[in-house]
């Protein structure tokens, strides 16, 4: 039997038996070593290579940054800065909803976390507003993806860890789409509202009131200004930039807004070390899969396969959507970067697939697979705010995924929203 078929076949039976994806990647591998004679004794020596990278540092410090900044009482500010804008106006909730995720996520780099943070406060608002509590889950669902598009992404610096690409220059390319994939979040706020009348109980707010409430978010919408600004001047590297988040949050919340008591510091670390090590555990097992595809050549075979298949850009790029898709659907961002990446990379290359554009796509295709069953991290947290049931969000869905299903394939053919910035 071939490597490609002990590797993708065992791969499949794990995962069928419901072992867990980042020990399926592992034993996977694993298995394949066996089968072609080489002593799984090498496993130590990849997982050591996969995991001791200086740039590894940032996944933790920014995960970190954003865990603080929820605790320390940013989060619950910026939600009042938006809703003073929009919050009066028809579906005004929703609008603050998904504005809300838009800034958060440019601080905290994970759409788990931006569900969590913005959700377990406006989830509740809206319900007792008479939003549909299906759509509302959905919709805090969908606007916490945001965060694994807009900068610093973490799914955005895993892409550039395995493909070698410039991470300054991912996170500028993620932000028009980001942008882009709001206004269509906003856009099926504008007709789920239209459509079921949904009014505001907000008082319209003063210029006073609405420039105080900038005011006491001030802090913390100066916090993506430095980090993504000294990346961009050249200030400081990711990682640096990673460490001055969490130095920077860490003073504002105990020190400006005095939340970040001593409980709630413990609490944040707690926090972030749980959510770091299933990281860093994907990552590893991960890692050994990636070797594996590479030095068996089932990568480079791969490769040949879909270049006989098509050697049309625009198709490969469709194509490429689909199989981004359906796996969100079953898997974690992670483990389907180092799955799925390693093998795109060369066909990409060959068919002159800009890589920063490439890694934009992905990362969007994953950040819907966020809110897709029956994986879908995001919907069971959504769900478990609202205290509905995952069924009943899951139908409730559709007009918000037709709509990021438009965002997509517009930046899919339209590489200019992912390459603006960047040029």
């Amino acid at each position: 039997m071939s490597a490609t078929a002990v590797l993708f076949g065992s791969l499949a039976v794990l995962i069928f038996m419901n072992v867990p994806i980042a020990a399926s990647l592992g034993l996977a591998s694993a298995l394949t070593l066996l089968s072609v004679d080489m002593p799984v004794t090498a496993i130590p020596a990849i997982v050591q290579s996969t995991i001791q990278k200086f740039s590894l540092l940032t996944i933790p410090l920014f995960v970190l940054a954003g865990v603080i900044m929820d605790k320390g009482g940013i989060s619950r500010l910026l939600i009042k800065m938006a809703n003073s804008f929009v919050g009066p106006v028809s579906g005004g909730l929703g609008y603050v909803a998904v504005l809300t995720a838009m800034f958060f996520a440019a601080i905290s780099g994970s759409g788990t976390a931006t569900v969590a943070a913005i959700g377990s406060v406006l989830i509740p608002s809206m319900i007792r507003q008479g939003y549909e509590p299906g759509f509302t889950c959905a919709l805090s669902a969908m606007s916490g993806s945001l965060g694994t598009v807009i900068p610093p992404s973490i799914t955005l610096l895993i892409y550039g860890m395995i493909t070698g690409e410039s991470i300054s220059d991912l996170f500028l390319a993620g932000v028009i789409p980001g942008m882009v994939f709001g206004g269509c979040l906003c856009m099926a706020v504008f007709w789920q509202s239209r459509k079921f009348g949904w009014k505001s109980d907000e008082q319209k707010s003063t210029w006073k009131e609405k420039l105080l409430s900038v005011k006491e978010a001030f802090w913390g919408l100066l916090s993506p200004i430095i980090v993504l600004g000294g990346i961009y001047s050249g200030f400081f590297t990711p990682t640096e930039a990673a460490a001055v988040a969490v130095i920077y949050s860490f003073i504002v919340g105990a020190f400006i807004y005095r939340e970040l008591t001593f409980a709630k510091c413990l609490e944040t670390l707690f926090d972030a070390a749980k959510t770091t090590g299933i990281i860093l555990f994907i990552i590893m097992n991960a890692g050994i899969f990636a070797w594996v595809l590479t030095q068996q050549g089932i990568a480079a075979e791969l490769t040949e396969m879909a270049l006989e298949l098509t050697r049309n850009k625009y198709v490969m790029l469709l194509l490429i959507n689909v199989i981004f898709l359906i796996a969100g659907c079953v898997m974690d961002n992670t483990s389907a970067l180092f799955i799925l990446v390693p093998i795109l990379m060369p066909i990409a290359k060959a068919l002159e697939i800009d890589m920063i554009h490439l890694g934009v796509i992905i990362i969007l295709n994953l950040s819907i697979g966020q809110v897709t069953p029956p994986v879908g991290p995001n919907l069971y947290v959504a769900a478990d705010i609202g205290r509905i049931s995952f069924e009943l969000i899951c139908r409730k869905l559709l007009p918000i995924f037709i709509l990021s299903i438009v965002a997509l394939l517009l930046i899919t053919f339209v590489p200019w929203f992912s390459l603006a910035l960047v040029r």
